[in-house]
This record gives structure tokens, C-alpha cells and sequence, in this order.
């Protein structure tokens, strides 16, 4: 079973990474959150989610296309560093969660957490990277 991809930081609609890596890929996007606990890490050069924290994270739900499925999660797995052989040594680790869509539809999905134990960085207490950007003077379309 091929599971979407609940993106928060980087690959969301519109920013580098998507541009990079998911447009062009995806069958359907939707708005979901989750929960946990949103940071900005390298001096805010990427977020990292931890699982624990009740924030609501604000994010996308990607639903690769069948055909492009497994090529797209090693790009995803590459671009976030995890190994599935050394989850230990993983920058992040890809899970399974459960977001709710903009429908309010509870769905099963890939996410990716922060797996260092330190360089986590500024909490964002809106729970959103995009909003987090805006706030900073910084343009989300760089990113």
C-alpha cells in the first residue's frame, strides 16, 4: 500500500523542495495538520517535528503518483537524510502517523521526524513553517 506523505516544512506546496522534488509527482494535495512539536533548526534554515507536544502542526498531505511512488520516497529519504538500515544515524526518521485532511478525514501517512538529540532550534509556536517564514521577513518561496 503506497501511503501519502504529510509534509511541514520545505516540500509544502509552492516552496523549494516541492518545486524540487514533489511537483509534477503528486496524483492529489490537501491541507492536513497533526500533532506534535514544530521547530526551526540551522538558524532556521529547515523545520524539524518532534513527536512529542500537542501543537497543532499545519501541513500538506501528498498522494504520489502509483508509478513514480518508490522513486519519489528515496528522494525523500535522501533529501531528509534517513536510512531505513541505521535509523540511529538518520538525520530524520520516516514514520507512520495518523493527519486529519482539510475534510476532517483521519488518514494514515508517511511523515518525517528530527532523530538528533541536540541543534533543534526555535520552537514555532503557530505550528506552521509558512507562517513561521512570513513572520521572520523572509520570503517562503525561497525555501
Amino acid at each position: 500500500m503506497n501511503l501519502p506523505v504529510f509534509v511541514y516544512g520545505t516540500l509544502r506546496t509552492g516552496l523549494h523542495n516541492y518545486e524540487l522534488i514533489l511537483k509534477g509527482r503528486t496524483k492529489e494535495e490537501r491541507s492536513a495538520v497533526m500533532t506534535g512539536r514544530l521547530y526551526a533548526a540551522d538558524h532556521g534554515r529547515f523545520p524539524c517535528l518532534v513527536k512529542e507536544g500537542n501543537t497543532m502542526v499545519q501541513g500538506d498531505i501528498m498522494y504520489i503518483q502509483n508509478d513514480k511512488y518508490d522513486e519519489v520516497l528515496e528522494d525523500l529519504d535522501r533529501l531528509e537524510g534517513y536510512d531505513e538500515g541505521d535509523t540511529a544515524g538518520s538525520q530524520y526518521v520516516r514514520d507512520i502517523v495518523t493527519v486529519t485532511d482539510e475534510r476532517g478525514r483521519d488518514i494514515e501517512a508517511y511523515t518525517y521526524y528530527w532523530n538528533q538529540p541536540a541543534g533543534i532550534g526555535e520552537h514555532i509556536t503557530s505550528g506552521n513553517w509558512i507562517t513561521w517564514l512570513q513572520q521572520k521577513h523572509r520570503s517562503p518561496s525561497g525555501w
